[in-house]
């Protein structure tokens, strides 16, 4: 069936992985850094996350053109001690700056039993929970936050002071996927409202945004224009200023109001259960097992069900492999498209 601009369609996963990373490249990325975004993308694609993947492509070419996020940076090592890195990303993506540390990260880990990284001048990191995934499946658990662009006001107040910082966790298991979890600190993505904007749809009156005097408001233009709810009130908050603490001023980046594009820092902890739990790996294991079976039987409520953090996404990541296809909705294919006209590649996907 033909397919015609404008239209939801499936898109093979090879692909549209082929097509990021060539675009990427013809943006003055070097091949194998764009291959490292390019699997960034489509790990949150896969994985249902579909706001933090090829979505955001056209904005990251709109940054090299303003010449605010350099296509061909790389990072940096600032300092290096024995259980700690700091590292400059010189304003690169944050999917290849925060990928090539913890390339560095995890071996000094697994060497040391643990180790703490900061980096600053980086830049957004798409899908953060991509970085603790790779070190728990290097056998490390792992917590990584970072600062992005100001847009949640101290509660009780309007002017935007933090970003809404995610905070991802992963925690190896014997066998099967890690517990992950990725969290932003609003009851949802931010990008869920851009695309809600760019389809011109309305938000959901339960996801709590306001306008900027408080009023309650389902627009999304309105919304990311207003006063973004934080999950738990003064709670979220208060969480998005310790996240900027951790990512934004132990990193020597820029913190709080002057957080912008190519100006984040990032705060990585990656701990080896081996040396950290008192008896070992094994005892960490057995630890780790007895906690799923417990969550496993508890008394759900009918109509209900009870997954582990990170399992929802991971089916949907082995339904989508399975599948070798990824549904994609118009306005991202449309977005495809005009990135391969603006660079000039071809684009013969949908």
């Amino acid at each position: 069936m033909e397919r015609t601009e404008g239209q939801a369609a499936e898109l093979p996963i090879d692909g549209v992985r082929a097509f990021t990373a060539t675009a990427l490249t013809a943006a003055g990325m070097l091949a194998g850094d764009a291959e490292t975004v390019a699997g960034n993308f489509m790990w949150a694609d896969l994985r249902g996350v579909d706001t933090h993947g090829v979505q955001r492509l056209s904005w990251y070419l709109n940054w090299f053109e303003q010449g605010i996020c350099n296509p061909a940076a790389q990072l940096e090592i600032l300092r290096e001690r024995p259980t700690m890195l700091s590292g400059d990303g010189h304003h690169g993506l944050g999917q290849l700056v925060a990928t090539r540390f913890m390339e560095k990260l995890i071996p000094k880990a697994k060497e040391t039993g643990m180790c703490i990284g900061v980096i600053r001048n980086s830049n957004d990191w798409g899908c953060g929970g991509w970085y603790p995934n790779l070190a728990a499946t290097a056998g490390l658990a792992c917590v990584a936050t970072t600062t992005s662009i100001p847009n949640l006001a101290p509660f009780g107040a309007r002017t935007r002071l933090y970003g809404n910082n995610p905070i991802a966790f992963a925690f190896p298991r014997r066998s099967g996927p890690p517990i992950l979890l990725d969290m932003a600190l609003t009851p949802v993505a931010l990008g869920k409202v851009l695309r809600a904007q760019a389809e011109g749809t309305e938000l959901p009156a339960e996801w709590g945004f306001r306008d900027r005097d408080g009023n309650p408001t389902t627009d999304p233009g309105v919304a990311m224009k207003g006063i973004i709810p934080a999950i738990g009130g003064y709670k979220g908050t208060g969480l998005a200023m310790i996240t900027n603490i951790l990512a934004g001023v132990l990193s020597g980046s820029a913190h709080s109001a002057q957080v912008e594009v190519g100006r984040r820092g990032q705060f990585f902890l990656l701990m080896d259960p081996d040396v950290i739990h008192p008896e070992g790996a094994e005892a960490y294991f057995d630890a780790m097992e007895d906690l799923v079976s417990q969550v496993r039987a508890v008394d759900v409520l009918p109509g209900q069900s009870v997954f582990l953090p990170g399992e929802p996404e991971q089916k949907q990541l082995e339904a989508r492999s399975a599948a070798g296809r990824i549904r994609y909705p118009a306005s991202v294919i449309d977005g495809m498209r005009k990135v391969a006209s603006r660079l000039g590649i071809d684009f013969d996907l949908a």
